[in-house]
């Protein structure tokens, strides 16, 4: 079974440099052995052409074999770009000192929200460069396709957990119940899973403590509904009862009562 574009589909992989540096894996042994970080270490789901991985390898898995393995070569340009030499730049050690950051070489920074890498420090300037670490590098990609993924759910699983970094939900005929928050991208997710997955409509459950409200009020309008039924039906017996004894010429006890009394005075 071949892979397509827009296919569902589970791999293992391990990337490393020409030079041979692993610097990502799915694996834990391949982590390991790199020196890794610890973390978890699990096959990664994706969507085949969706920007789940570097567009070079991305678009070399179209036609690739499913439960077969790849050594898959990227170009820089195909991987993490090449080099811009305008990205590196030269800035005033004063300016470091400023923010209280001892530069030196090899330290990465965030500078105007983009990550940046010092190459050297001297004579009161620093050289930073904002290419990526990477960049202009040929990177090599060790892929297995583990298995296509069919099940509808899995695929929703998949785009939920991207788009609305959550896999709490529940199908319920074609509507998805999500546990998300409401400023994340909930119409995007919905046009990407309509697109990918099938017609499916996409709704938040509300949150602990607006169902809790939302329950509550439900609960006083129910009892206040009962209250009113009871007393509709308390005031229909009552005048039932008057008038079967005004048929027996009876007349009710508080007509009575009144009477009495003035026959007294």
């Amino acid at each position: 079974m071949k892979v397509k574009e827009k296919d569902f589909i589970e791999i293992d992989f391990t990337a490393r440099t020409e030079q041979g540096k692993v610097f990502d894996t799915t694996q834990e042994k391949e982590a390991v052995k790199a020196g890794l970080p610890k973390a978890e270490y699990k096959p990664l789901q994706i969507c085949v052409g969706e920007g789940y991985l570097l567009k070079g390898l991305d678009k070399a898995l179209e036609d690739k074999e499913v439960g077969k393995g790849y050594e898959i070569t990227l170009k820089p340009e195909e991987a993490f770009g090449k080099r811009k030499s305008e990205l590196v730049k030269i800035i005033p050690l004063k300016i470091f000192h400023e923010k209280k950051i001892n530069p030196y070489p090899g330290l990465p920074l965030a500078l105007d929200n983009t990550i940046a890498t010092v190459r050297a420090v001297s004579g009161g300037r620093v050289i930073t460069d904002f290419n990526h670490p990477l960049a202009g590098k040929k990177i090599i990609y060790k892929i297995i396709i583990r298995k296509k993924i069919e099940k509808p759910e899995e695929k929703i699983r998949i785009l939920l957990k991207r788009y609305l970094n959550t896999e709490k939900f529940e199908i319920k005929e074609k509507k998805i119940i999500v546990e998300t928050k409401l400023d994340m991208p909930i119409k995007e997710a919905e046009k990407k899973i309509k697109e990918l997955v099938g017609d499916y409509t996409l709704k938040v459950k509300e949150g602990k403590e607006e169902e809790t409200k939302k329950k509550a009020k439900e609960k006083e309008e129910e009892n206040h509904e009962e209250t009113k039924s009871k007393e509709e039906k308390s005031g229909e017996k009552k005048e039932k009862g008057k008038l079967e004894k005004e048929k027996k010429g009876e007349k009710p006890k508080a007509e009575t009562k009144v009477r009495k009394i003035k026959e007294k005075q």
